[in-house]
């Protein structure tokens, strides 16, 4: 594994914990859709009635641009379509979701996690 791997799969790890203390129901995670491999979700969970989308971004803090901002309007529209077809494909419109990013900034000594909470992305 490359250490980009394995940051990303550590970030992960973390995300999935960090929102499991927030009481979030853990529904899917790395869901890849069945009409297109390519648009993939890192997390979709339950925040009390709502069906939350969350990407995970993981850097070095020494990162030049944030995880938050990393996500750039080509992902977005991956990320759409993504979330679009999970929704086609539990054969149901819930009435409330929404898209989160979870940043987890690697240092040193001690990682910094924020939590990003209904980021425009559904028009």
């Amino acid at each position: 594994m490359t250490n980009n791997q394995v940051r990303g799969w550590y970030g992960e790890w973390q995300a999935l914990c960090f929102l499991r203390r927030k009481n979030f129901l853990i529904l899917k995670k790395n869901w890849r859709s069945p009409w297109d491999l390519r648009r993939e979700i890192d997390l979709i969970c339950r925040d009390q009635e709502c069906t939350v989308f969350v990407e995970v971004r993981s850097r070095t803090n020494s990162s030049l641009v944030s995880g938050y901002q990393s996500i750039n309007n080509n992902k977005k529209k991956v990320l759409l379509l993504a979330c679009r077809d999970y929704l086609r494909s539990v054969k149901h419109e819930d009435s409330c979701y929404r898209f989160d990013v979870v940043e987890i900034d690697t240092g040193l000594y001690k990682d910094e996690l924020f939590h990003h909470e209904n980021v425009s992305l559904f028009p």
